[in-house]
């Protein structure tokens, strides 16, 4: 974690106007402008999670370890959002591993320093408790699409939604822990992808090919993923 100027990002400046309507003046003024490259972890399950952070921009993953060892994709974040706002209302030990794909701006605040004056934010606590029903709903509506949709679609999905400038590359085994398939069954169904030319297969992962048949794959599942 490196810490920045805001003044050096003026693509921010209408993002942190939109956050700081959520906060105390005395709140923001001791939140700290921070990047994370790609692959850095905000914060490590089973660690004491030593800031709250929120999202400014870029994209971030969570993931918990199952007692099975298996390791599960909670989902993804982005835009402005808040993370580690459990932690803030508990022991502070980090309930998941959040981890930054490509740049990732935010801003944070010590937890252990701050949180006396985080709970008196009455502004805060109520923006908090809205992004929590928010993301309680998100997990429900992912939990009734790996049930109730197959997989081509709920891959369709997920590539349009992970993909970086038309390329989609992922960490497979994980991907199939998350879709809830086998290793191979993912393999399959993103080689008949290939077949149908919505992908073509490259060195770095795969290209999307056909964006708009794709979309057409996901149906109303890339539309509410958008909304979520």
């Amino acid at each position: 974690m490196k810490q920045i100027s805001l003044t050096d990002q003026p693509r921010l400046k209408e993002k942190v106007e939109l956050v700081k309507r959520h906060l105390s003046a005395a709140v923001f003024e001791k939140m700290q402008p921070c990047l994370f490259k790609n692959g850095e972890f905000l914060c490590v399950e089973g660690e004491r999670a030593a800031y709250l952070y929120i999202i400014l921009d870029g994209r971030c993953r969570v993931f918990k370890t199952l007692e099975n060892g298996k390791v599960l994709l909670v989902c993804h974040y982005e835009d402005i959002q808040v993370l580690g706002e459990f932690e803030l209302f508990t022991d502070s030990i980090a309930k998941t591993t959040i981890q930054a794909l490509g740049d990732f701006c935010c801003l944070a605040i010590p937890v252990s320093e701050y949180r006396e004056l985080l709970l008196a934010d009455n502004q805060f606590l109520q923006w908090v408790c809205r992004q929590t029903c928010e993301k309680v709903e998100r997990n429900n509506q992912t939990t009734g699409i790996n049930l109730l949709y197959p997989l081509e679609q709920r891959l369709a999905n997920y590539i349009l939604v992970m993909q970086n400038d038309g390329v989609f590359f992922s960490n497979y085994t994980r991907l199939s822990q998350y879709l809830g398939c086998s290793h191979r069954h993912l393999l399959r169904t993103l080689g008949l992808l290939c077949k149908k030319q919505f992908l073509e297969k490259e060195d770095a992962g795969y290209r999307l090919k056909n964006p708009s048949a794709l979309k057409q794959l996901a149906g109303n599942l890339f539309q509410a993923q958008k909304k979520a």
